[in-house]
Order: structure tokens, then sequence, then C-alpha cells
């Protein structure tokens, strides 16, 4: 029997909205009509013990619904989700205990204050021994590289610092469940890095569940699996790989000249760039060892060429352009 931290069933949720009319009389415009929208729509999928899974989807997709729900924020008006066994908005104090979240725009830090003391609130809150906090601290504090750090008032510190001492407030009680809600928005480069190196070592050594939402693209890369999620369905649910795969016959191909060239670009691949000398095309895998494709590269005004495979953001906008044109 698989070992399972979320298991999620045919869960959909409706929410009440209104709608003001703007046009007509003074007291026909404050008058609103009710409608019921569906934010979550018979959603099903299972999250294994351990497992690293980045939820996706543009705004108003239904991740920040389907999040408040796992966490017990809120109920599903149908279906079932267990979360470490608990029902989460009925078992929501249990569930807490065992919970970390992690939230990008909101921190667990107090803003006047060094963050050590938000360290020890929560090691009142979730009942830490003094020796596991030690360990625990002295853990997070090498590896986030923090030990000069979080004696200073927040206020004092820089937003990747900031970022990475909320993040141990959010994980010092060792959760088996992490939510991670943009972790590193507006965060520089090294801080990120720390923060998915850490991600990963959690995972490793405590088998620590983590559910990723993000903007973000390289966050994606700590993601064993992915679910995407459009008009509070699930559209994809399947490895990083597998999705990269369903885009991954193209290839970008950067040409840099000796002058602007008159060429029919459009001969060879589709036109994605173009800039001063410049020329960025879209090709098909296949097509890069035509010959008629060889001897575009061997001309004389080519000055260099650059190969690269599509990114994740690439790939991501394709799946939501295929998604737009089915639903057409």
């Amino acid at each position: 029997m698989e070992d399972y931290a979320i298991e999620v069933e045919n869960v959909s949720k409706w929410f009440k909205a209104h709608e003001v009319k703007r046009s007509g009389s003074f007291v026909t415009r404050l008058m609103r009509k009710t409608y019921l929208k569906r934010a979550l729509s018979d959603v099903s999928f299972t999250v294994k013990a351990g497992e690293i899974v980045a939820l996706l989807g543009r705004n108003g997709s239904g991740k920040s619904t389907l999040i408040k729900i796992l966490s017990g924020i809120l109920h599903a008006d149908s279906g079932k989700v267990r979360a470490l066994g608990f029902e989460p908005w009925t078992q929501r104090i249990q569930l807490a205990q065992q919970l970390g979240v992690v939230l990008g725009a909101h921190g667990q830090l107090f803003w006047n204050l060094p963050a050590v003391d938000a360290f020890e609130y929560m090691k009142g809150i979730y009942g830490i021994g003094q020796k596991e906090y030690d360990r625990r601290l002295k853990y997070f504090l090498k590896i986030l590289d923090l030990e000069h750090v979080y004696n200073r008032q927040v206020r004092t510190m820089s937003l990747g610092e900031q970022m990475k001492c909320n993040f141990v407030a959010s994980v010092l009680h060792n959760p088996k469940i992490v939510f991670l809600d943009e972790p590193t928005i507006g965060v520089d480069l090294p801080s990120k890095i720390a923060l998915r190196k850490t991600v990963g070592e959690l995972q490793a050594r405590y088998k620590t569940t983590f559910i990723l939402t993000t903007h973000i693209v390289e966050d994606i890369g700590i993601a064993q699996r992915v679910i995407l999620l459009s008009r509070g369905k699930v559209v994809f649910d399947d490895t990083r790989p597998k999705l990269e795969a369903m885009f991954g016959d193209k290839r970008h191909v950067e040409l840099h000249l000796t002058e602007p060239a008159k060429i029919n670009f459009g001969a060879y691949g589709r036109v994605i760039g173009r800039e001063g000398t410049m020329v960025r095309l879209e090709v098909s895998k296949g097509a890069l060892k035509s010959k008629k494709f060889l001897s575009l590269l061997n001309r004389k005004d080519v000055l260099d060429y650059r190969v690269a495979e599509p990114g994740l953001n690439f790939i991501l906008n394709k799946f939501y352009a295929k998604l737009d044109r089915e639903k057409r």
C-alpha cells in the first residue's frame, strides 16, 4: 500500500460572487446579481510522502483555493480530502501541528525584533524541546548562512535574509508537509540557491513532502512532478520531463550575422525574435540536421550561431496557448 501524504478525490468548490450593473438608474446600479463561481471542479490526485510537487497554473486557476482546502482554511463543497490521514477542515488543529507554510509575500517574523525571537515563539507553540530546538536551529543557521544574521532586527535584514529566516520559522518544528507559496519572490540568487538546497536536504533527510506554487520557473527545477490547473481542473499531472517532452521537439537557434541580411528566414523555421544583426528561430529538432538548414549555418554572412532547447517558461506558455485554443 502506498504511503500517501495527501489524497484528493473529486473535490469541487464554489464561491458566491456578485455582478454590479454599470448602466441604468442610480438605484438599478446599486442592485447586485448573485451567482455561484466554481473555483475547483472534480479535482483528484495523490501525493506520496516525501514527494516534491509543483502546483502550477495561471491566476484564477484554483491553486490558492486548493492549498487553503489542503491546509484546512476552507472546506470542500464536495469530494474527499485527506492530509496525513486527517480531514483538513474538521481536524485542523491536529493537522496544523504537522504543517509548515512558507508565504513569499507574508512572513512570520516580527519587524522590530530579531529573528531569533520568532524562532523561540515557534519553539513554544509547537512544544519543541530545548535540545531538539538547539540542534535544528544550528542546522538551519549553517545551511542557510544565517549565523551572523538571526540575532539582528528583522527590519535591518536584506529581503533574502528575511526570506531565509521566515523559512526557518516555518519549518523549525519539522513538519511532515510544507506548502511553499512563491518562496523565492524578490530574493537574490544566492538566497534562492540556498533555499532550494535546503528543501532538497529536508526531503532526503526527513522525507518531508513539499507542495510548491510559484510563477518563478527556476524554482520548478526542484520538483519531481508537476500538477497543472486550468479553470479549476487538473489538465496535467506527470513528471517534469514528460511536460517538457510535449513541446520538446523544438529548438531555438540564435544567428549572429555580419549585417542585416535579406534572407527569407521563414523558410527555415519560425522567426521568434530580431534585434539588429541577430535573428532567433524556432526550428524542429529534425530540421537542424537537414542539408537546407546546414547551408544556412554555413553562409559567409553568418558569424556565429547558438542552439538551445526551449526553456520551461516557453513550454508552459505553449501549453496554456493549446488549452486556450481547445476552449474556443
